[in-house]
């Protein structure tokens, strides 16, 4: 097995990353014949079609520079462990966008540079934020006296919506259940100040679902507040909103998973810092929501804490793009862009790993690869890393609006956010699939993985005739203008699920030798059509239908 990291600290500032097992690249048996450059086009090997790509010898050093002496683990080491999350408007997205920048200039690309796309009403950084399920147990003294005793039960694993105040401190209380009709809140109403309110479990949601029932919620409680601001009786509120306004510690629900994910608040991006109220709404996954409601049923004193140290900074907060590039030598006004969003969400536990540091750092590797081995493109290769992909692709989507003037000028733009498995294909239209199929051959049958016995190959996919205008991460903003937008499809045994927005998305769901094989594929990819004797084909455009 070679897919587990060690990690061990290195004095104060170094990480030294050591892939357990075996050799990064992984070799065939020796047995296998000798490779052959092929291109792989719905699932079949066939001979890559002749057209002019990159010079042999330069492909030959991107290949045995990737394979052999890729550094892509020390860039997502340093981005999860050094930097940690990046949301964005956050300081760690922040120094994360200038310690890209520093490396494209370390390794001698031009143009490296912070591009500022807008800005954030108010900064948000989550620190440490820790949650316990206590039992009270009273101890009587030698005198009489009693002493009140917290026997910790359990850690939780839990999440807040990003953009929300914290706790000054520690905030312990007991747990009631959430009330579920007018008579059950007369019942608990006296007993409600101070306590954690456990939210009735709903039917599971998935991800998504989940987070925008938290973001409702929250936007409930809000508006039930302004209603009595605005003098409405106490009386008139709904039962559910009569518990949101109690002088309660905070809600606590459930994801009905043991995923805890993570979202934002509404209006994050315009809500100015004296509007965020101070009501805590804490999401905890399933077991531990079983725990607390079964002792509950029990009858055990229960108490819960809670610490987060959520920071919120009065804006405008900058957001950035970093950019670099390696200059084309003979049109260096035409562009290919090799690009990953730098950002992700930053729930309790996670390291934005998988979504997406695994792109963002297979994106440096693929630069500092062609760096390495002198490459001299002819058409200027650019790399990107995105910001505030998360919220809705805003950077990418900004970028194209502040350089539409360039867009007809851009080959193509290449996007890797799908985790830690390898650069497995990608969906090309029929136009298009000659030149993109001549220039990702060189990948094919190079990396062999042990785990899977198999080389990481590049498996073309033939769609219609025009890219589609929608998808989920940056290079929908590109399709929707009429440039050529791809997304590596990502192949391998990684479950991408599991850390997805979770707790779960650390360092130890990386796999150095599918990391490798994307940032080589990206970089030969992008040499060999900055080389191409055209930009790839647009297909025509669509003719508008008559009224």
């Amino acid at each position: 097995m070679f897919d587990r990291l060690v990690v061990r600290k290195l004095g104060a500032t170094s990480l030294l990353v050591v892939v357990a097992g075996t050799v990064l690249a992984g070799d065939p048996p020796a047995a296998s014949p000798r490779r052959e450059v092929v291109a792989i086009i719905d699932g079949k090997e066939v001979p890559p079609p002749a057209i002019e790509m990159g010079d042999s010898e330069t492909i030959a050093a991107i290949l045995d520079e990737g394979k052999n002496r890729n550094q892509v683990i020390d860039h997502l080491a340093h981005l999860t462990k050094k930097i940690g999350s990046r949301l964005t408007g956050s300081q760690r997205l922040i120094t994360a966008n200038h310690w890209c920048r520093d490396q494209y200039v370390r390794w001698g690309l031009s143009n490296a540079h912070v591009e500022q796309w807008g800005d954030v009403a108010t900064g948000f950084d989550r620190g440490s934020s820790v949650g316990k399920l206590l039992l009270v147990r009273e101890k009587k003294n030698d005198d009489n006296s009693v002493t009140v005793e917290h026997d910790k039960l359990r850690d939780l694993e839990f999440s807040t919506l990003s953009w929300t105040k914290g706790t000054d401190g520690p905030v312990r209380g007991k747990v009631v259940r959430e009330p579920q009709t007018d008579a059950d809140f007369e019942a608990v109403k006296d007993q409600l100040d101070g306590t954690w309110v456990l939210v009735k479990a709903a039917n599971p949601i998935g991800q998504r679902g989940v987070r925008r029932r938290l973001a409702d919620f929250a936007q409930m409680r809000s508006e039930a507040r302004k209603k009595l601001a605005d003098g409405a009786a106490p009386e008139s509120l709904t039962m559910q909103e009569k518990v949101a306004v109690a002088a309660v510690a905070g809600f606590i629900s459930t994801t009905r998973d043991e995923r805890v994910w993570t979202g934002g608040v509404n209006g994050w991006r315009e809500r100015k810092i004296e509007d965020y109220p101070s009501d805590l709404s804490i999401s905890v996954r399933s077991s531990d929501y079983d725990a607390i409601n079964s002792r509950l049923a029990d009858g055990e004193p229960l108490e819960i804490e809670f610490d987060l140290k959520h920071t919120l900074t009065p804006g405008p907060v900058p957001v950035y793009n970093t950019i670099a590039e390696i200059p084309g030598t003979t049109w260096p006004d035409e562009v290919v862009i090799v690009s990953a969003h730098l950002d992700s969400w930053d729930g309790v536990g996670s390291e934005g790993c998988t979504d997406n540091g695994t792109g963002s750092a297979t994106t440096l590797e693929a630069a500092r690869i062609l760096m390495a081995v002198g490459a001299k493109p002819k058409r200027t290769i650019r790399f990107v890393n995105w910001s505030g992909e998360e919220q809705g692709l805003l950077g990418s989507a900004r970028y194209v609006e502040m350089h539409k003037d360039d867009l007809p000028k851009i080959s193509a733009v290449f996007v890797d956010d799908g985790g830690t498995n390898y650069d497995g294909g990608l969906n090309v239209p029929k136009a298009m699939m000659d030149m993109i199929a001549a220039a990702t051959a060189p990948i094919n049958n190079v990396f062999y993985d042990e785990v899977d016995g198999k080389y990481l190959n590049c498996d073309l996919k033939t769609i219609e005739e025009r890219m589609p205008p929608n998808g989920g991460s940056d290079h929908a903003s590109f399709n929707r203008v009429g440039v050529p937008g791809f997304y590596w499809s990502e192949t391998g045994r990684a479950d991408y699920g599991y850390g997805w927005h979770t707790q779960h998305d650390k360092l130890d769901l990386a796999i150095p030798n599918y990391l490798a094989q994307s940032a080589t594929c990206a970089a030969v990819t992008a040499y060999n059509l900055a080389c191409a004797p055209t930009l790839v084909p647009r297909p025509p455009a669509e003719e508008k239908k008559s009224e």
